[in-house]
């Protein structure tokens, strides 16, 4: 109390739960690079380096520990995204807050993880372009841990702020322009595929609207 007024909640108690989402992200960042170096070297090369993806040998290709490593990480980044959205959403600061929203944001994040690989599985039948439909999900799983870094490094700058409960509006729309400025991202490297395997480049709109653009803009239209 100061002055019969309580004290504001420090920011670190106010982000709570995604600070410690973001922990234990970083933790399988760590696991991913001291035992994955496959996947690790994959997923920095998808951020600025996609010819050395493409142009990677045989034995450069990731095996299924890093595959699964890659996939826990994305839905860590998930959790993050959904308890920061039930922040925003709150009238008061409860004693503890976020999981729920965390819970529902891995549940998202699983069903479209699902979704997305039937609906590839089903494109690939029908195109007989196997190997484009696994670099789209190869993309999409190496950006989705530079997302959970960008994340991380947002919480990281709102406690230097030491940004509160009062700010959680602000916090939430910058969560917003990092993820719509991911998507573009990775968008463009799936165009980017596309044009390198020289698709049939209808059918890699009909994949990136039917599979990128069309869920995220209904999932924006919900959040924001």
């Amino acid at each position: 109390m100061f002055e019969g007024q309580p004290l504001p909640d420090s920011a670190i108690v106010v982000l709570a739960t995604p600070i410690i989402l973001a922990l234990i992200g970083l933790i399988a960042t760590a696991l991913l690079r001291v035992r994955f170096q496959r996947e690790w070297a994959l997923t920095v090369w998808s951020a600025y380096q996609i010819k050395r993806v493409w142009q990677r040998l045989a034995d450069e290709s990731a095996r299924t520990g890093g595959t699964i490593t890659s996939h826990g990480l994305g839905l860590v980044c998930w959790g993050i995204l959904g308890s920061l959205w039930e922040f925003q959403a709150l009238e008061e600061l409860p004693s503890q807050w976020g999981w729920t929203g965390a819970g529902w944001g891995m549940l998202l994040g699983l069903c479209t993880l699902l979704t997305r690989h039937l609906g590839g599985w089903i494109g690939a039948w029908v195109t007989m372009e196997e190997e484009a439909v696994q670099r789209g999900f190869e993309v999409d799983r190496h950006m989705r841990n530079w997302l959970l870094w960008l994340l991380t490094s947002l919480l990281v700058w709102e406690l230097s702020q030491n940004m509160g409960f009062n700010e959680r509006a602000i916090i939430w729309s910058h969560a917003l322009v990092i993820w719509v400025g991911w998507l573009a991202t990775k968008w463009i490297r799936q165009i980017q595929s596309i044009v390198q395997k020289r698709l049939h480049f209808s059918w890699g709109i009909a994949y990136i609207c039917t599979l990128e653009i069309g869920p995220s803009y209904l999932l924006y239209c919900e959040l924001g």
